[in-house]
Order: C-alpha cells, then structure tokens, then sequence
C-alpha cells in the first residue's frame, strides 16, 4: 500500500489579475479531479487575505508525480510571472506514523 501524499501551495495572484487566474485555475482544478489517485483539490482562501491555498491529496506520490505531466498543470507553469506576486510556495506533507 502507497503512502498518500499532501500538498499545500501557496499562491500570490496579483489583484489586477484575479479574474483571469480565476478562471485558469477553476480550469487547473476541474481536470485534476478526473486524473487517477486525486483525492482533494480544492482552492481556497482565508477571509481578508490576499493569497490562494490549493490544498491537494492524492493517494501516492507517484500519482502527483504523474499530475504534474499533464496538459493542464504545464498550462498553469507556463502563465507568465507577471500574474504573480511571488513564486509558489509548495509545501508536502505526509501523515504521521502511528
């Protein structure tokens, strides 16, 4: 049995941009759900803050691995840094042993 894997990525639209991202990552979001081993996917954000959280869960890391191949998430890198604040922050996570 595979270890499943969870991510938290922290990202920094720029304000002027928002709409636009919007619908990118609603796109990014609908086509994970559909891959293998996508457990969670879902894109959120805190009341008065000025930063998105995809918080993810997919069943292995290998699965991620894969995710990370796909048309959709080369789509999402390749948005020009200028829709940005600050890079990504990615941030893995796996549960804790007991």
């Amino acid at each position: 049995m595979s270890t499943p894997l969870y991510l938290i990525a922290t990202i920094y639209p720029v304000k002027e941009h928002i709409e636009f991202l919007r619908k990118e990552f609603a796109h990014l979001v609908t086509e994970a759900y559909k891959e293998p081993g996508c457990e969670m996917y879902d894109l959120v954000e805190g009341e008065g803050e000025d930063c998105w959280v995809m918080m993810e869960k997919w069943s292995s890391r290998a699965l991620w691995d894969d995710h990370m191949l796909t048309p959709h998430v080369k789509h999402i890198n390749s948005i020009d840094k200028k829709y940005f604040r600050k890079p990504t922050e990615l941030r893995f996570l796996n549960p804790v042993k007991m």
